[in-house]
């Protein structure tokens, strides 16, 4: 199991949020993602706003980060 930074991300005009997986970096624990959210916020914001300020012509309104986690098969080798 891996845990990974999600952005949910509000939208005017849009009637569910839409989710995006910060997938630069990949976490052992929650501890380190929730660790590395609030020591890169402004770069990972610079970066969501370059990414997502708008959807199909709507605005950004508002966006959350939370780390989730996530398992992953690892192949044999």
């Amino acid at each position: 199991m891996i845990w990974v930074i999600t952005a949910m991300l509000w939208y005017h005009d849009v009637d569910k949020p839409k989710m995006t997986d910060y997938m630069i970096k990949s976490f052992d624990t929650k501890f380190e993602c929730i660790e590395y959210t609030w020591e890169n916020k402004v770069d990972m914001i610079d970066e969501l706003l370059d990414m997502h300020r708008t959807l199909d012509g709507n605005e950004l309104k508002t966006f959350a980060f939370y780390c989730e986690n996530r398992f992953v098969e690892l192949e044999e080798v």
